[in-house]
């Protein structure tokens, strides 16, 4: 059986896999080109998985499920920064704000286990077109030990040197927790869980 993961991308063969039919005309013009859904932080239940199709602006987001059986190809947001995904852009996706500093920052995270997720994840698995000039740079990090405070903040800090706000959602499991928000805490931070929302004062013991 494939592992499935928050954040992880599949793409199934038609609209009619998906749990929702009647999709809003947003929708049906993103999904129809992509066919690729997000993985959503819930719980899988009777091989029905917790799915959401993605449209241009943040308010644009439409939760379903498909079933298993349905995905024809699944791709991690780790599978992208291991095959340099931003290199097989166009040369005008690749002047995006966001895809540049990629490039950038790959370096600093060399040492990391980490991927990209959010409007540019999407657009390199799929290659349609869904970062903007002002899109933020979401990544993803499955951590080897825990960091305190003080070297969220400076990590935090080399990251966001190249005008792109850049924030990595700390993996444990199939929880996840933002690094900024820990990084600025002062008692508790959210950890997203598949079971909902919860705060704690220290989201590494999760």
């Amino acid at each position: 059986m494939v592992e499935i993961a928050p954040h992880d991308l599949l793409k199934i063969r038609t609209v009619q896999d998906l749990s929702s039919l009647q999709l809003p005309d947003w929708a049906e013009k993103v999904f129809s080109k992509s066919l690729t859904v997000v993985v959503r932080r819930a719980q899988i239940a009777d091989d029905l998985i917790p799915v959401g199709i993605r449209g241009h602006e943040r308010s644009q987001r439409l939760a379903s499920w498909v079933s298993l059986d349905k995905v024809v190809k699944s791709i991690t947001p780790y599978e992208l920064v291991q095959n340099n995904a931003w290199l097989d852009l166009s040369n005008a996706r690749k002047e995006l704000p966001a895809v540049m500093t990629l490039e950038k920052i790959a370096p600093i995270l060399s040492d990391f286990t980490w991927g990209i997720s959010g409007s540019v994840g999407f657009e390199l698995a799929t290659k349609t077109p869904s970062a903007k000039m002002t899109s933020d740079l979401d990544l993803v990090w499955k951590p080897k030990q825990r960091i305190n405070q003080k070297s969220a903040q400076q990590l935090l800090k080399t990251l966001n040197q190249f005008e792109v706000h850049a924030d990595l959602q700390v993996i444990q499991g199939t929880d996840g927790f933002s690094l900024e928000e820990y990084a600025n805490a002062n008692s508790t931070t959210m950890v997203k869980t598949i079971k909902g929302p919860k705060l704690v004062t220290d989201p590494w013991e999760i």
